[in-house]
């Protein structure tokens, strides 16, 4: 199961209600920090979080909502004796903007920064997809892998429970049981890998929705609930989101990066959901099990 914490969900300046974006995704021993606004170590610390177990970073533009709190997590990273890399996804300008930064407050990172154009280990991916703002800017696509668990009522059911021949089934061998052969494709169920899509800032456009197709969750931009502003700054209205989500048929939309203007956002939610019922508005520090 992944879980998606919803560290700051604000976007442009914070607000009293809404941290800067940043979005903390686990699995199993794995996390993966996307987007860092100013102030997310600490809202790390406040909930406790490590940030020394935090494997990867992916960056999805340059402006400083989304960038500014990089420097400072990698630094006391350093200062708590972190030793295992640090995987980082990002625009190519990323790499240059933290050494300097480092450069400039004196900091020499004692662990190793590894820039990635994507990520792959044994349990998912995390690829890049382009999307449309008024800088260069990428959105990340997690595909969790497909899972293969036995059959165990199945298997049960023929009285085969010694761990030795259940284990060989899993790894894909066929094994013998008073003398009846047992085929482990027969006892094998596939379980499809979870699919998540972080857009970081976008307005609506074509590559979104082919990288979002049949996406477990989506988490798209929603700025502002209808104001012709958003296409002047690259920015979605929420109701752009929901047909982005329509359009993609994906299970579930997480509206964020919302307006520090609005305080009650109940007509946010509420004018997405006329287009696509499956839509939440989450607040800070609020999450969700894929």
């Amino acid at each position: 199961m992944i879980k998606v914490y919803f560290l700051g969900t604000g976007g442009g300046a914070p607000s009293k209600e809404r941290n800067l974006p940043a979005f903390l995704v686990k699995r199993e021993g794995f996390s993966a920090l996307l987007d860092c606004g100013e102030g997310t170590q600490y809202t790390f610390m406040k909930y406790g979080f490590s940030s020394v177990s935090l494997d990867l970073v992916g960056i999805t533009h340059m402006h400083g909502d989304h960038v500014l709190g990089l420097v400072g997590l990698i630094e006391s990273m350093g200062m708590l004796n972190r030793e295992k890399p640090l995987y980082i996804l990002g625009p190519s300008h990323l790499r240059d903007f933290l050494y300097s930064a480092f450069e400039s407050t004196h900091f020499r990172p004692r662990f190793e920064l590894r820039f990635l154009d994507e990520f792959e280990n044994k349990d998912l991916t995390i690829k890049k997809f382009k999307t449309c703002h008024t800088v260069p800017s990428q959105g990340y696509v997690i595909q969790e892998k497909d899972r293969v668990n036995l059959d165990m009522e199945k298997l049960s059911e023929m009285g085969i429970k010694d761990w030795t021949l259940l284990r060989k089934l899993k790894e894909g061998n066929d094994v013998t049981v008073n003398g009846t052969l047992i085929r482990h494709e027969d006892f094998l169920i596939t379980r499809k890998g979870s699919k998540i899509v972080y857009t970081g800032d976008t307005r609506p456009c074509q590559s979104t929705v082919e990288a979002s197709r049949d996406a477990d969750l989506l988490i798209h931009e929603s700025t502002f609930l209808d104001e012709p502003s958003a296409l002047t700054y690259g920015h979605s209205n929420v109701s752009e989101a929901a047909s982005i989500a329509t359009d993609s048929n994906v299970k579930l939309l997480a509206l964020t990066h919302i307006s520090a203007r609005y305080i009650d956002t109940r007509s946010l939610l509420d004018t997405a959901k006329r287009s696509f019922p499956r839509v939440v508005l989450p607040d800070d520090l609020s999450f969700i099990n894929v």
